[in-house]
This record gives structure tokens, sequence and C-alpha cells, in this order.
């Protein structure tokens, strides 16, 4: 009996460690999914941190965020292309639709197009 009291007071202990290591999302922050990225996870070196940087988003942006940590983390992400190779639909819901770069060329809809005529000389 005194043997099932201390496993599960130590699990219990362990359970309360983990989750001070790694909180869970509890979405008390003020800040949006993007803004979690671009303002706190910019700042990281650890998975730790970044965890971290959860707990600063709103309702709706930890589990947002915490969704692209878990999947960087299962698909052993450590850069930018291996998220976005792994987890497009996470950082879709998190950062937005990506913008097309502004030097891109026409669609090419657009470019085969042939010029506007000159109205007559009148």
């Amino acid at each position: 009996m005194w043997r099932t009291l201390i496993l599960v007071g130590l699990f219990g202990c362990i359970n309360q460690a983990a989750r001070a290591v790694n909180p869970p999302p509890e979405g008390g922050g003020t800040l949006t999914c993007r803004e979690i990225v671009e303002t706190c996870d910019s700042g990281c070196s650890t998975p730790f941190c970044l965890h971290g940087c959860t707990n600063q988003g709103t309702t709706e942006a930890a589990p947002q965020h915490q969704a692209l940590l878990d999947c960087g983390q299962s698909a052993g992400c450590t850069d930018q292309a291996c998220m976005e190779t792994n987890c497009p639909t996470q950082i879709e819901t998190c950062m937005g639709p990506m913008e097309p770069a502004t030097d891109d060329p026409p669609p090419p809809e657009e470019a085969d197009a042939p010029p506007a005529e000159a109205p007559p000389p009148g």
C-alpha cells in the first residue's frame, strides 16, 4: 500500500515538474500567433524558450503556436526550410497566407497579353 502511495506521489511530482519545464498553452497573453513568432520566437535559441513564448499568445493564438512547435519537433526541424516543407498548414494557420514577393514577374497570362492599341490619331 505504501509503495503505491510513493509511486503516485512520485508520478505526481514528475508530472508537476514536466508542466513547470514545458507548461501547457494557457493563452493568457495578448499576442497573435504571428506576433509570437515575430517578437518572441525570433529571440529564442532553445526549444524551452520557444515553448515559453506560447504563453504570450491569446486563447486562439497559443494553441496555434503550440501546434506549429509540435509539428516542427515531430519533423525534427531546425530551420525554416524544414518547417516550410513539413508544416505548411500550421505555418499558414499561425502566420496567415504567404504574400507573393513584390519582385516576382507578372503571371504568364499578363506577361503574354498583347499591348493595348493606341487610339487612332484624331
